[in-house]
This record gives C-alpha cells, structure tokens and sequence, in this order.
C-alpha cells in the first residue's frame, strides 16, 4: 500500500497546487493550454466541452504544470493578446503566481483541524514527561536549546537536528518559574533498538527481547540489569550498553515464568541504520480536545511548520544543515512507508505537513519556483516597466536546471540512505 499512499499524498499536494494556479488564470481570462499532474510521457487526456484546455495525467507522480499563454518569450499570434498572461495587470499576474502556495496552505490547515477536531492533540508540546537526566524534572518546560529559542515540538526537533550526535544544552522553565540548564549527551540508536553500529545479538522494544540469536536469551525476556547495574527503563539500557563498548558484559534477564537469569554477551561491530536518538527524556503537550482546540491545533502547528522551514533555511545557508539532510521524492517514500504503520491520522498529518513544505518552497524568491515570478512582478512596479522577457525566461531556465541538478544530488542521497 506504500506506492498508494505516496502517489495519493504527492498527487493531491500537485494538484491543489497547480489547481490554485488554474483557477485564478481562468478567472482573469488567460488562455491555459494545458493542466497537468504527473511529469514526463501522457497516461490520460481529456478535454472539457467549450474549454481550450487539455486535461492531462502524466507518467512521474512528482510534480505538474499548468500551461498558459504568454509565459513563453515567443509571442503565439493564435492567442488574442487579452488572452495572453504577460498582457494582464501586475496585480493578477501576481495572484496566479501565489494561488498555488495559498492553495497548499489552506488545505494544509484543514487537514491539521480535522486530525484536531477527531483527535486528541497536544498543544505546546514542550513539557518533560519522563528522565533520566539528574534534576530534570516532569512538567519542565524546554524552552532552549543550545541558547535558541523553542516553543513548540517543531522548532525542538529541529535544533536537536541540527545538534546531531553532539552534546547539547537545553534549557527549561520549573513549576515556580526559574530557569535551569541542562547538558545532553544524544545516544545513536540502531534498527535493533540498542547502540548504533553495534551488534548484540538481540533486539528490543523498550526492555523487552523481541528477537535473539543467542541460547538463553529468548523473545519475551525482560532486561533488568547490566553488569550488575539496574536498569529501570529503556534510556537507563541504552546509558549502560553505551559504556561497555565491545567488551564482555552481564546481562540479568527475567523470562516469561519471572525466573532470573545471568548471559554473558560481548557486541560487535556491524553496519547498521540510524533508527534516530536517544536523548534521555521524553516530552509531550498539554492534551486537548474539541472545536476551538482543533482551530489552536491547526493554526499552532501551521505556523510552528513555516517557522521551521525558515530556520531549516537559514541553518542551510549558514552550513548548520547540509544538503544530505534533505529529502526528495525517495526520501518522501520512506517517510510514508513509517508513517503508514501508524494508522489514517498519521498519513493525514503527513499529508498536510507536505503541502505546507511545497507551499513554502514554492513562494521563496528564486528563479523558477512562484516566488521567483513574484519577485519579477515586484521589480517591474518598483522600476516602472517590464523586465525583458528573454532576460527573465534566462534567469528562471537556469534556476531550473540549478534545480533539477539539486534534486539529482538529494535523490543519490536518500537511494545511499537506503543501504
């Protein structure tokens, strides 16, 4: 079902895009040769009667287009100039352009007021839950990490990103007000659930053996100490194995029948898959439900994106975040495969998180995306006259190739991401 869900979240964020940009065309009477969602060769075309327009779906599920008359620097005499996009008021010209983002932004916000409206979401989702950091407490409030700025689980995620596997500090807000500082030491984690790039010869779920190649440690066992030391829970594990490196250890198991057993267990080194970190606390929101808690939700998490995504380019022209961080359309199919585990909210949510994305990168000022057309349109009033046609067309054909060839690199990278 992954192909489904991919194609189905890629093809309705293209087409309420490209859907904004036709509407308004329309509307102010540009002639439209063709709207079409997909790139590359025609699977279906249709026409509408007394419509000039070809409907078209295409082979690639990446992208789409919508056709007009007049973006072309050769003038076509068959369209009555009227008809033509470059011939409407600056104003029109520019509400074409940004329909498309306008269009992935609202639809975004619905889909994150429904997921409110039918589900328990959290607001602020900044509070510790649980720790094993020493003095950080429940009901803390993170407020900054490594001196930035968080208020909301979007910008959290983020500058922890940014810390990767290096120390990091945050700072939280007590009950009675004060500030403290606390040092967080990150814990690669492997697909088997323990230390990254290290053999066990067993995976886990939290304390709990879920597989195992070694006698005596069987699915179902229970880890309750590691040389000797208690371990509580998960982060508690993963801080003792992080100290045995590839020495022998004890691990103290308690099987299905509450009997307690010693194994001796030395790791090893292997190729693995970053599963994520571990940072040793755990957080969560305040829990609301309801009507006017699913226009916060909406809202909250609309914005708290759009801040994202600004600090994500801002870290990126600032080299905090490289361009192996990013993720194209096989980045986005791995994403959907996770979250497709999770149930229908999940992939909503993921939906609306893409539109936005697309929204956003659409409306920055750069040739060949909207924003870069905007940003023609703005010059051209301030300077009183049209930037010529050839010059603009130049400009956004080499932002497209720049694209194009930026789009190449992080697909390499999100196929490499996969071995």
């Amino acid at each position: 079902m992954t192909i489904i869900y991919f194609i189905l979240i890629l093809g309705i964020t293209v087409f309420i895009h490209e859907l904004g940009h036709f509407m308004f065309a329309k509307k102010f009477g540009v002639y439209v040769y063709e709207f079409s969602i997909g790139m590359g060769p025609k699977l279906f075309k249709f026409k509408r009667k007394n419509d000039e327009t070809d409907y078209c779906i295409r082979l690639l599920p990446i992208g789409g287009f919508v056709q007009m008359a007049g973006e072309e620097v050769e003038v076509d005499e068959k369209i009555p100039e009227n008809k033509r996009l470059q011939s409407k008021p600056a104003y029109q010209r520019l509400l074409i352009m940004v329909a498309g983002v306008m269009m992935n932004f609202i639809l975004g916000i619905v889909l994150y007021f429904f997921i409110g409206l039918f589900n328990t979401v959290s607001l602020d989702n900044v509070y510790v839950t649980e720790s094993s950091i020493n003095g950080l407490s429940e009901s803390d409030k993170i407020v900054a990490v490594n001196g930035n700025f968080v208020n909301n689980y979007d910008k959290l995620a983020l500058e922890m990103t940014v810390a990767g596997d290096k120390d990091f500090t945050i700072t939280v807000k007590t009950k009675d007000g004060s500030k403290k500082d606390f040092k967080v030491n990150p814990i690669k984690v492997g697909e088997d659930g323990l230390i990254y790039g290290k053999d066990y010869g067993f995976s886990i779920g939290s304390l709990n053996i879920t597989e195992s190649s070694i006698q005596n440690i069987n699915k179902g066992d229970i880890i309750t100490m590691v040389n000797g030391v208690e371990v509580l829970d998960y982060t508690s594990l993963l801080n003792e194995l992080d100290k045995v490196n590839n020495e022998e250890f004890t691990l103290t198991l308690k099987d299905t029948n509450e009997e307690i057993k010693e194994v001796k267990v030395t790791a090893k080194d292997k190729k693995d898959k970053l599963l994520g970190y571990n940072y040793g606390f755990y957080i969560k929101g305040r829990e609301s439900r309801g009507f006017i808690s699913a226009i916060k939700y909406a809202f909250s998490k609309f914005f708290s994106t759009i801040e994202q995504m600004i600090f994500t380019v801002f870290y990126l022209i600032t080299g905090k975040i490289s361009l192996g961080m990013l993720s194209g359309p096989v980045g986005i199919y791995s994403v959907v495969d996770t979250y497709s585990h999770y149930g229908f909210a999940n992939l909503v949510s993921l939906l609306s998180l893409i539109c936005i994305n697309v929204g956003f990168i659409n409306i920055l000022p750069l040739p060949a995306f909207d924003g870069g057309h905007v940003l023609f349109i703005i010059i051209e009033k301030i300077k009183g006259s049209r930037v010529d046609p050839k010059v603009e067309n130049m400009i956004h054909n080499i932002g497209f190739i720049l694209l194009m060839i930026l789009m190449v690199l992080v697909t390499y990278n999100d196929i490499i991401k996969l071995f």
